[in-house]
């Protein structure tokens, strides 16, 4: 009796993810979202998940969050500049930003300096999403002539919503989760009453 609550509740949650994500990918959070730069200094990126940022470009320095054990990744995290951020940077200045980029890496050229730049025409684009908070230390940004400003904003870069053909799978896998069990029993119960008497 139990199990057969908990396959019909694991299934209601499934549909209702994968209806969500549908939704949102379309009308919603998870919609591409361009903002600039300024926007997110003034006033954040709003509701939205999935981002890219216009009139900024990735800052020279970056601090690293080591890997926490041996099948974990390091995590590479750099301000986002604007130009003339960025021009202030080179020039000995501190900088105070709204928002920092991260990523995943393995390569350990990229997690000493000068690190490894993705290529400059890539757009800054990717999840708004915190990094894990063991593997963001902060304390570090002083060192690099960063200051975070309050409520910086995070961006996975080059990460983005599951596509739309696996929420749809987790829609009718919930949906079936939910209803084939619930058939099923009722077709055995169906059978086994006693036909109607004449």
């Amino acid at each position: 009796m139990i199990f057969r609550y908990l396959l019909m509740f694991a299934g209601i949650v499934m549909m209702i993810t994968g209806c969500n994500s549908l939704v949102s990918q379309q009308f919603g959070t998870h919609r591409l979202r361009t903002i600039p730069l300024e926007t997110v200094e003034g006033s954040g990126v709003g509701d939205a998940d999935f981002v890219e940022i216009a009139n900024a470009q990735l800052g020279t320095p970056f601090i690293v969050g080591p890997a926490l054990r041996s099948t974990d990744k390091d995590y590479v995290l750099r301000p986002v500049f604007s130009a003339g951020q960025q021009a202030a940077w080179a020039a000995g200045e501190t900088v105070a930003v709204s928002l920092v980029a991260w990523t995943e890496t393995e390569d350990p050229d990229c997690t000493t300096p000068p690190g490894c730049l993705p290529p400059s025409d890539l757009p800054l684009r990717g999840l708004v999403s915190p990094p894990t908070e063991k593997k963001n230390p902060v304390g570090e940004w002083t060192a690099q002539r960063i200051k975070l400003r309050p409520n910086v904003v995070y961006l996975q870069l080059y990460e983005q919503p599951m596509a739309w053909y696996w929420n749809l799978l987790l829609l009718l896998g919930g949906l079936a989760l939910a209803i084939v069990p619930e058939a099923i029993r009722f077709q055995r119960r169906s059978r086994d009453l006693p036909p109607p008497r004449a």
